[in-house]
């Protein structure tokens, strides 16, 4: 129960530092500031006439330029009388500075230094450059958390992350505020993932699903949806990073709170730590474990001890075909569900007219789209649900490119329903690498795969500037590349109801025998079919794998050794 809330706790923390950047940066409405000599009193002229006088507007849209402004001698222009502004005067850009509209916005970094016009790429660059961060150092941190265990990487990235985002509320420069938001992005990934590995290590296979979307339904549908109105309520953009990262600080409590995983305790040999934590559990759930279950783990520890794939990295994911194989397609899935998920959310910004409402819709999307996957993934399966919900989503933001941009209720259902389909993706995405990957690369693997995916998110807020060119480009591209990876992912292994592997050996060997359209609940849907249909999946690759052990030893499998296996 402990895990499960910390893993609540995490998904809304996530939210908040994920897309909180996104309310640091928003860019409020904004047009040149007119010179100084037509706000005197004896000119008497309100704030909308001296906008009509100095702003443009579009021959096209009519609505006032946003960088431009007339370049005349307004002193005389009042003084002759004129009844408004002639569109033929000369244009040059903002000389005096800018005016912003805060009527609906609030006080941000971007009109703090006046990031707009010509400086307008600099808060894309900044949200770039926080998913290099995380690009750079997921690896490291997955590989760390496999070297010394889930709960310490948990800590130290929400701690560090923590300082960092405090630290950028009270920037005044591009190069500070960027070079800490660099900084949070390389911890804000595997905050999370680890949480979500421990959890998983914790969970039988008939409970995984429902512990690893609950939280993500609720909590972090439920920071998406508070988090605009947060940042409304608090007014000003360094306030609002404040309250956000200061709750990453909690942390500090989960060393005497939360285990660490017993999975990975017992693929390190460190079988009396184990045999502890699980004690705990079994008093805590008034159940007690037997001398022969201790006894076995014991021994099954100090095997693991002195095994070489205790020690596996990366690379060793790559040396055997299914591994290689299956660890290519998850980074592929991978990359393009972050490029289309990140996509979606950032370019509601450029949906509708108000984008803390389009941003609280979409978000929204999480409850019934998190609940609609657990139903899904158990009826068929993980890899069809991945496939089918990302090439679905790649049709809907291809009909989106191919209306009119006037069309705006068309365009905001199909977003809707694109985003809808996208999470669908997301939440069966990231549960993958955790059922595929063995344990003893588990944090290695899915830190690299998250590393790969950050670098799409690199690529993402570039994708939603190209809207400044058309509607269509962003949404072509997401659904292009949405369609393409869905299709890729009917390569993956079903896991539903399967067995975590744990070695390099089982990673190798299970889940094998599967067609591309198997489904594990195609067959008899009552409990013994169902019982029955999982242990001839464990029996074949148990078979599997005594095979393997033979062609690799040249020795054949003793009759006592087959009984064994099996058992």
């Amino acid at each position: 129960m402990m895990l499960f809330m910390i893993n609540c706790y995490i998904n809304m923390i996530y939210a908040f530092v994920y897309f909180g950047q996104l309310f640091m940066t928003l860019t409020p409405p904004h047009w040149c500031a007119a010179p100084n000599e037509l706000f005197d009193s004896d000119l008497n002229l309100t704030l909308e006439q001296i906008k009509e006088l100095t702003v443009p507007k579009d021959e096209t849209t009519g609505k006032f330029a946003k960088c431009k402004m007339y370049q005349v001698n307004f002193t005389q222009v009042v003084g002759g009388n004129l009844s408004g502004p002639d569109p033929t005067w000369p244009n040059t850009t903002c000389i005096n500075g800018w005016t912003y509209d805060f009527s609906l916005y609030y006080p941000t970094i971007t009109s703090q230094l006046n990031w707009v016009c010509e400086e307008d790429w600099k808060p894309s660059l900044s949200q770039s450059l926080f998913f290099v961060g995380a690009f750079m150092a997921s690896p490291v941190l997955g590989w760390a958390s496999d070297r010394w265990g889930r709960l310490p990487i948990i800590v130290a990235t929400n701690v560090m992350g923590g300082a960092a985002g405090v630290a950028s509320a009270f920037t005044n420069s591009f190069v500070a505020f960027t070079s800490l938001r660099f900084l949070v992005g390389m911890t804000f990934d595997t905050h999370y993932t680890v949480v979500y590995i421990l959890l998983l290590e914790y969970v039988s296979s008939e409970y995984r699903t429902i512990m690893a979307n609950v939280p993500i339904m609720i909590f972090l549908t439920a920071g998406l949806c508070a988090m605009p109105w947060l940042a409304l309520y608090l007014h000003d953009w360094s306030t609002f990073a404040i309250v956000i990262h200061a709750l990453q600080f909690i942390s500090l409590s989960f060393p005497w709170v939360v285990p660490e995983s017993a999975r990975w305790l017992l693929s390190k040999g460190r079988s009396k730590e184990t045999v502890d934590i699980i004690t705990r559990a079994a008093h805590m759930n008034k159940k007690s474990l037997t001398p022969e279950l201790i006894r076995e783990l014991e021994e099954f520890g100090n095997k693991q001890k002195n095994a070489k794939n205790t020690q596996a990295t990366a690379l060793d994911l790559l040396k055997t075909p299914v591994l290689r194989l299956r660890f290519h397609v998850l980074c592929v899935m991978w990359l393009v569900i972050i490029l289309a998920y990140d996509g979606h959310v950032r370019n509601s910004e450029h949906i509708g007219s108000n984008v803390f409402v389009s941003f609280t819709l979409v978000g929204f999307v999480e409850l019934p789209a998190d609940f609609l996957t657990m139903v899904l993934v158990e009826k068929v399966g993980r890899r069809h649900t991945t496939s089918i919900t990302l090439v679905l989503s790649g049709v809907a933001c291809l009909v989106i490119a191919a209306i009119p941009e006037t069309y705006t209720t068309s365009i905001m259902a199909l977003a809707v329903t694109g985003r809808f389909l996208i999470t669908m993706s997301i939440n069966v995405g990231q549960q993958y690498p955790v059922e595929v990957l063995p344990t003893v690369a588990r944090g290695t693997g899915a830190g690299l795969i998250h590393t790969l995916g950050n670098l799409t998110g690199f690529i993402s807020p570039y994708v939603v500037y190209l809207s400044k060119i058309g509607h269509y480009l962003p949404y072509t591209i997401l659904g292009l590349v949405s369609i393409l990876g869905g299709s890729i992912c009917v390569l993956l292994p079903e896991t539903l109801n399967q067995i975590l592997p744990d070695t390099l050996e089982d990673g190798e060997t299970f889940f094998t025998g599967q067609g591309y359209c198997y489904n594990p609940c195609a067959g008899s849907r009552n409990e013994d079919g169902d019982r029955e249909l999982e242990h001839h999946t464990y029996i074949d690759s148990t078979f599997q794998a005594l095979i393997s052990t033979a062609e690799n030893t040249k020795r054949i499998p003793q009759e006592e050794e087959v009984r064994e296996r099996v058992a």
